[in-house]
C-alpha cells in the first residue's frame, strides 16, 4: 500500500483553489462577505453583540454549501451523469451531498466535545490536587477579588506542580487531537461519494497518508495566518491614515476574516479530495469499495 506525497498534496491542495474559485465563486464570495460583514459588526453599535451567535450558524450554513461545491467538482469525475453531483450556478446548490457533510462533520464535532470535556474533567482533578500543594495561592485564587489578581494568582500556581501536571495531561491530548483530526479527515467526503456513511472505511483510507493530511493542512494555516496578519496589519495602517484610528483594529480584523474565508474552506476540501481519490485508487485499498 503506497503512501500519499506531502509534496503533491500540498500542490493539490493550492492548486484547487484557484479551481474552487474560478468554478464555485458565487457560493465562495457569499462566504467571504459573511465573513467580512460579522468582523465588522461592532462598528455597527455594541447592540449587535447576539448577532455572531447567529452569524455562527450562518458561516456554518454556508461554508457546508461550499464545501459541497467543492467536493462536487472533485468528485463528479466519479459521478457522470449523477444529477446529485452537478455543480449549480455559481456553486450555489443544498441536498443530500451538503445534508451528508453537516451531518459528518458535526459527528466530528461531538467526538472533538466529548473528548475534550473528558480530559478537561481530568485536568480539572489533577489541577485541583497538585495546586492543593499551593495551598496558599489556591486559597487567595478562590478569593481573588479582580479578574487581572486571579490570573496573576493563576500564572503563580502554573509555575509549580500544577504547571508541570497540566502540561504532562495537555501535550498528550493535543498530540491525539492532531491524530485524531488526520484521521477523521476523510469521514465526510467518503459518505458523500459513497452516499452513506462509512466511519470504518473513512478511517482505514487514511493509512499511508497521515504525513500528507497533518503537514499539509500545518501548512495552509500557516500560510493563511501569515497572509492574514500581513494584510489585516495593512488594513489597520490604511485605517489609522485615513482617520479611523479608533477603529483601525476592527478593519484588520475584516481583513484577515476576508483572506481566511476566502482560502481556508476550498484549500482544505481541495487536500481532502486529493487524499480520498488517491487513497480510493490505491490498489491495496481498492477492495474496501468492492
Amino acid at each position: 500500500m503506497s503512501s500519499v506525497s506531502v509534496g503533491a498534496a500540498i500542490t493539490a491542495s493550492f492548486a484547487f483553489l484557484a479551481t474552487a474559485w474560478r468554478r464555485a465563486w458565487g457560493i465562495l464570495l457569499t462566504l467571504v462577505l459573511l465573513s467580512a460583514t460579522i468582523e465588522a459588526l461592532p462598528l455597527f453599535g455594541p447592540g449587535l453583540a447576539r448577532v455572531p451567535v447567529l452569524g455562527a450558524l450562518a458561516t456554518l450554513l454556508v461554508s457546508t454549501a461550499a464545501t459541497g461545491a467543492f467536493y462536487r467538482i472533485g468528485l463528479a469525475a466519479e459521478h457522470a451523469g449523477d444529477p446529485a453531483f452537478r455543480v449549480g450556478p455559481l456553486g450555489f446548490n443544498w441536498g443530500g451531498v451538503e445534508w451528508r457533510i453537516l451531518a459528518a462533520n458535526l459527528v466530528v464535532g461531538a467526538i472533538f466535545f466529548v473528548l475534550a470535556v473528558f480530559v478537561l474533567f481530568i485536568w480539572a482533578i489533577a489541577f485541583g490536587v497538585s495546586a492543593a500543594t499551593q495551598g496558599v495561592d489556591a486559597q487567595m485564587l478562590q478569593a481573588a477579588s479582580s479578574s487581572g489578581q486571579a490570573l496573576q494568582l493563576f500564572r503563580r500556581i502554573m509555575m509549580g506542580p500544577a504547571g508541570i501536571v497540566t502540561l504532562i495531561i495537555a501535550a498528550p491530548f493535543v498530540v491525539g487531537l492532531v491524530l485524531l483530526g488526520a484521521k477523521l479527515a476523510l469521514f465526510a467526503i467518503t459518505a458523500v461519494d459513497l452516499k452513506r456513511f462509512a466511519f470504518g472505511l473513512a478511517w482505514s483510507l487514511t493509512r499511508g497518508a497521515l504525513a500528507a493530511l497533518i503537514v499539509t493542512t500545518i501548512v495552509i494555516f500557516a500560510v493563511q495566518g501569515f497572509a492574514g496578519t500581513a494584510l489585516g496589519l495593512l488594513g489597520q495602517g490604511v485605517a489609522v491614515i485615513s482617520g479611523h484610528g479608533d477603529s483601525a483594529a476592527i478593519w484588520g480584523g475584516v481583513v484577515r476574516e476576508t483572506i481566511n474565508a476566502g482560502v481556508n474552506v476550498p484549500l482544505i476540501s481541495g487536500l481532502q479530495i486529493f487524499v480520498y481519490r488517491a487513497r480510493r485508487q490505491d490498489p491495496g485499498v481498492a477492495q474496501t469499495f468492492a
